[in-house]
């Protein structure tokens, strides 16, 4: 069992950035700019702590090439998660609409999620630092 509050205090301490915390999930964040996002990584403390990583392709970057084959990207350029032990637990389209025109669809992301569980706070952090550094937008 890791303590959520105890997972985010040695997150920070390992030199990552919190983006919120929500239940017993920590969002990491990174800076574009002076501007706080949030870095589609989460660590989950609890009884089943876990690490989850979002790595996708826009649309937008590649309009003529295929959902699946945006899809295949995404995996094939994650072999450096797979090989550190991230399985694939997901994989979805996710609309981005406009905020003042729901109609309006500004863009498609094809993500893939990966998840890793681990043991102890220290596995945690290492696993959270080598998500945050591992290549997750992924340019067709």
């Amino acid at each position: 069992m890791i303590d959520v509050k105890e997972l985010k205090r040695a997150l920070v301490s390992g030199g990552l950035e919190v983006f919120r915390t929500r239940g017993d999930e920590v969002h990491l964040a990174e800076r574009q700019n002076v501007q706080l996002m949030e870095a589609g990584v989460r660590v989950r403390g609890g009884e089943a702590p876990l690490v989850t990583v979002v790595s996708r392709a826009q649309r937008n970057d590649a309009p003529a090439v295929s959902a699946e084959a945006c899809f295949e990207l995404v995996r094939a350029r994650s072999s450096a998660l797979r090989d550190a032990g991230y399985a694939e637990a997901a994989a979805s389209a996710r609309e981005i609409r406009s905020v003042s025109d729901p109609t309006q669809l500004l863009d498609v992301w094809y993500e893939v999620t990966w998840t890793r569980p681990v043991a102890t706070t220290a596995e945690a952090v290492a696993e959270a630092r080598r998500a945050i550094a591992a290549e997750r937008y992924i340019v067709p």
